[in-house]
Protein backbone atom coordinates (compact mmCIF):
# COMPACT_ATOMS: atom_id res chain seq x y z
CA UNK A 1 0.00 0.00 0.00
CA UNK A 2 2.93 2.27 0.94
CA UNK A 3 4.10 1.91 -2.83
CA UNK A 4 1.03 2.77 -4.16
CA UNK A 5 1.23 5.73 -2.38
CA UNK A 6 4.37 6.74 -3.02
CA UNK A 7 4.17 6.24 -6.50
CA UNK A 8 0.85 8.41 -6.62
CA UNK A 9 2.42 10.96 -5.33
CA UNK A 10 5.68 10.68 -7.42
CA UNK A 11 3.16 10.90 -10.52
CA UNK A 12 1.28 13.58 -9.03
CA UNK A 13 4.32 15.62 -8.45
CA UNK A 14 5.15 15.11 -11.76
CA UNK A 15 2.36 16.19 -13.45
CA UNK A 16 1.97 19.71 -11.30
CA UNK A 17 5.36 20.13 -11.40
CA UNK A 18 6.01 20.55 -14.86
CA UNK A 19 3.99 22.82 -16.42
CA UNK A 20 5.39 25.15 -13.54
CA UNK A 21 9.31 24.26 -14.49
CA UNK A 22 8.38 24.08 -18.14
CA UNK A 23 6.69 27.87 -17.65
CA UNK A 24 9.71 29.30 -15.70
CA UNK A 25 12.61 28.01 -19.11
CA UNK A 26 9.80 29.95 -21.10
CA UNK A 27 9.61 33.15 -18.98
CA UNK A 28 13.30 32.93 -19.05
CA UNK A 29 13.84 32.12 -22.79
CA UNK A 30 11.64 35.41 -23.09
CA UNK A 31 13.69 37.47 -20.73
CA UNK A 32 16.88 36.24 -22.70
CA UNK A 33 15.72 37.34 -26.06
CA UNK A 34 14.43 39.99 -25.04
CA UNK A 35 17.53 41.25 -24.22
CA UNK A 36 19.43 40.11 -26.84
CA UNK A 37 16.63 41.71 -29.30
CA UNK A 38 16.98 45.23 -27.80
CA UNK A 39 20.44 44.97 -28.93
CA UNK A 40 20.01 43.81 -32.51
CA UNK A 41 17.75 46.71 -33.09
CA UNK A 42 20.36 48.99 -30.83
CA UNK A 43 22.08 49.62 -34.61
CA UNK A 44 25.10 48.89 -33.06
CA UNK A 45 27.08 46.18 -33.95
CA UNK A 46 29.45 45.68 -31.01
CA UNK A 47 26.66 46.38 -28.80
CA UNK A 48 25.19 42.92 -30.48
CA UNK A 49 28.32 41.01 -30.54
CA UNK A 50 28.56 41.05 -27.00
CA UNK A 51 26.39 37.97 -27.48
CA UNK A 52 28.35 36.05 -29.94
CA UNK A 53 30.21 33.22 -29.17
CA UNK A 54 33.66 32.96 -30.53
CA UNK A 55 32.95 31.01 -33.47
CA UNK A 56 29.67 31.45 -35.14
CA UNK A 57 27.57 30.45 -38.05
CA UNK A 58 26.17 33.89 -39.50
CA UNK A 59 24.32 34.04 -42.58
CA UNK A 60 22.82 37.65 -43.45
CA UNK A 61 21.11 37.50 -46.31
CA UNK A 62 22.72 35.20 -48.03
CA UNK A 63 26.34 35.76 -47.13
CA UNK A 64 26.70 32.57 -45.12
CA UNK A 65 29.28 31.00 -43.07
CA UNK A 66 31.13 30.18 -39.75
CA UNK A 67 33.25 33.17 -39.21
CA UNK A 68 35.21 34.68 -35.60
CA UNK A 69 33.46 37.33 -33.48
CA UNK A 70 34.70 39.95 -35.08
CA UNK A 71 34.01 38.57 -38.58
CA UNK A 72 30.26 38.53 -37.57
CA UNK A 73 30.41 41.82 -36.00
CA UNK A 74 31.66 43.36 -39.21
CA UNK A 75 28.86 41.68 -41.20
CA UNK A 76 26.42 43.38 -38.41
CA UNK A 77 28.27 46.58 -39.09
CA UNK A 78 27.59 46.43 -43.13
CA UNK A 79 24.08 45.33 -42.27
CA UNK A 80 23.41 48.45 -39.98
CA UNK A 81 24.89 50.42 -42.55
CA UNK A 82 22.31 49.62 -44.74
CA UNK A 83 18.91 48.88 -42.77
CA UNK A 84 18.65 51.06 -40.08
CA UNK A 85 17.04 48.96 -37.01
CA UNK A 86 13.17 50.44 -35.74
CA UNK A 87 12.36 47.53 -34.03
CA UNK A 88 12.70 43.99 -33.10
CA UNK A 89 9.14 41.89 -32.17
CA UNK A 90 9.54 37.70 -31.15
CA UNK A 91 7.27 35.40 -33.21
CA UNK A 92 8.77 31.95 -31.67
CA UNK A 93 10.95 30.47 -28.79
CA UNK A 94 11.35 27.47 -28.47
CA UNK A 95 14.34 24.84 -27.27
CA UNK A 96 15.79 23.59 -24.36
CA UNK A 97 18.59 23.95 -22.19
CA UNK A 98 21.53 24.17 -23.06
CA UNK A 99 20.12 25.12 -26.95
CA UNK A 100 17.58 27.65 -27.18
CA UNK A 101 16.55 29.45 -30.24
CA UNK A 102 14.43 32.30 -30.96
CA UNK A 103 11.96 33.38 -34.68
CA UNK A 104 11.18 37.11 -34.70
CA UNK A 105 10.69 39.89 -37.07
CA UNK A 106 13.45 42.69 -37.42
CA UNK A 107 11.89 46.35 -39.22
CA UNK A 108 15.16 48.22 -40.77
CA UNK A 109 15.06 50.15 -43.21
CA UNK A 110 11.80 50.14 -44.35
CA UNK A 111 11.51 46.79 -44.59
CA UNK A 112 10.77 43.59 -42.47
CA UNK A 113 13.47 40.61 -41.64
CA UNK A 114 12.92 37.22 -40.75
CA UNK A 115 15.77 36.67 -38.05
CA UNK A 116 16.54 33.51 -36.26
CA UNK A 117 18.65 32.86 -33.29
CA UNK A 118 20.39 30.02 -31.42
CA UNK A 119 21.14 31.00 -28.29
CA UNK A 120 23.63 28.12 -26.13
CA UNK A 121 23.53 28.70 -21.84
CA UNK A 122 26.84 27.40 -19.92
CA UNK A 123 27.14 27.90 -16.16
CA UNK A 124 24.57 31.14 -16.76
CA UNK A 125 26.58 32.44 -19.35
CA UNK A 126 24.59 32.70 -22.71
CA UNK A 127 26.09 33.19 -26.36
CA UNK A 128 24.52 33.40 -29.79
CA UNK A 129 26.13 30.14 -31.33
CA UNK A 130 24.02 31.90 -34.46
CA UNK A 131 22.42 34.38 -36.08
CA UNK A 132 20.10 34.33 -39.74
CA UNK A 133 18.82 37.29 -41.35
CA UNK A 134 16.63 37.11 -44.16
CA UNK A 135 14.12 38.89 -45.98
CA UNK A 136 10.45 38.71 -45.10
Amino acid sequence: MAGKTTAFFLLVSFFVLTPLWTHAQDQESKTLFTAIGEDLKSGDAATFAQWFAEDIEVDILGTAGVCSKSQARQLMRNFYARYTPKSFTIVHLSGALPMRYCIGTLVAGGERFRVTLFAKSKRGEHTLQQVRIEKD
